[in-house]
């Protein structure tokens, strides 16, 4: 062979020799550095997002908790009716008492009444009403007249399912 091209070949080596020794080191650690950096970057986001989880299912305990005691509290409601009345205009001269249930259980032998004293007078065509339901309502016609009180008492009574008599005395006005 050559001496050049052994000269040649030697530098060759010695390059290769400080590439190896000098320059491989040094790629290996940026390379570490950066395998690193977004190793803490991913371990961040781990962090985050565990939390986020943790946060979520404290929610939903919360939540179903709620909800829990909702339901118990509705179970746990006492079952009672409520009677209430008002005297509503339709038009010029005439009147009619709306009577309804805002409770939550049935009323039993709906009676509504308006003492004489206040000159108004309830045609009761339908009362005493047998039952009511939640929510239910009916009507009775209603004469009033310029001698009428401007204000009144409307005094509904009615029996629960036990036969338990109730009582609701409302003051109201026309």
């Amino acid at each position: 062979m050559d001496p050049e091209m052994i000269n040649y070949w030697n530098s060759a080596k010695e390059i290769i020799k400080d590439v190896a020794i000098y320059i491989m080191p040094i790629a290996a650690f940026i390379v570490s550095l950066i395998a690193l950096k977004r190793s803490n970057e991913t371990m961040k986001v781990q962090v985050q997002l565990s939390e986020v989880e943790e946060k979520l299912k404290n929610y939903e305990l919360e939540l179903k908790k709620r909800e829990l005691e909702k339901i118990e509290a509705e179970e746990n409601e006492e079952k009672i009716a409520k009677i209430e009345a008002r005297i509503i205009r339709i038009s010029q001269g005439k009147y009619r008492l709306k009577v309804w249930n805002s409770g939550n259980a049935t009323a039993y032998n709906v009676k509504v009444d308006i003492p004489q004293e206040y000159n108004i007078m309830v045609m009761k065509d339908k009362i005493p009403y047998e039952y009511l339901e939640p929510g239910s309502n009916f009507e009775e016609y209603v004469v009033i007249h310029g001698g009428s009180a401007p204000k009144f008492k409307i005094i509904s009574t009615w029996e629960d399912e036990k036969a338990n008599k109730h009582e609701n005395v409302q003051l109201r006005s026309i």
